[in-house]
């Protein structure tokens, strides 16, 4: 059983020549704090089709057991119990992907990819993750001179 209290938004872009697979394009990154699932209903109700089934490049494309094993990706993972899907925004048109991710996985997106300024900075400061200011480094320690030996005659 995995604890997937935090989500990810996150643009992604059809891969050329290879239906139903997607690739993110490193924009539009942000926090999701809304219920995964609950986004899926939401959008369905609005008549806004999602795909449970879609396949991203980089998770999918690494192991293939990951369908097998992980809920986000496998059977377990439809349009009642979403917690991965991709989906295109009516206003914008741009495509994203949501998914449900647990706090270790999410403190490592947080780190490695900067988010957008706006709302998601009172529910998730970055202070919570990193120090303002990086940790000073220890000067490498000096060896001792090698002491001279005298010259004897």
């Amino acid at each position: 059983m995995m604890f997937l209290f935090n989500g990810i938004r996150a643009e992604v872009e059809p891969v050329p020549g290879e239906e139903g697979w997607y690739q993110l394009t490193g924009k539009h990154i942000q926090r999701w704090t809304m219920d995964v699932a609950d986004t899926a209903g939401d959008l369905l109700s609005c008549n806004v089709e999602i795909n449970c089934n879609a396949r991203i490049r980089g998770i999918h494309s690494w192991d293939p057991e990951i369908e097998l094993r992980d809920p986000r990706f496998n059977h377990e993972n439809d349009e009642e119990n979403a917690s991965f899907f991709v989906y295109t925004e009516r206003g914008d048109g741009r495509t994203y992907m949501i998914l449900a991710v647990n706090q270790a996985e999410y403190a490592i997106f947080r780190h490695l990819v900067p988010h957008e300024s706006g709302e998601e900075d009172e529910y998730d400061p970055i202070e919570d993750y990193r120090l303002d200011a990086p940790v000073a480094k220890k000067a490498p320690a000096k060896k001792p001179a090698a002491k001279k030996a005298k010259a004897t005659a």
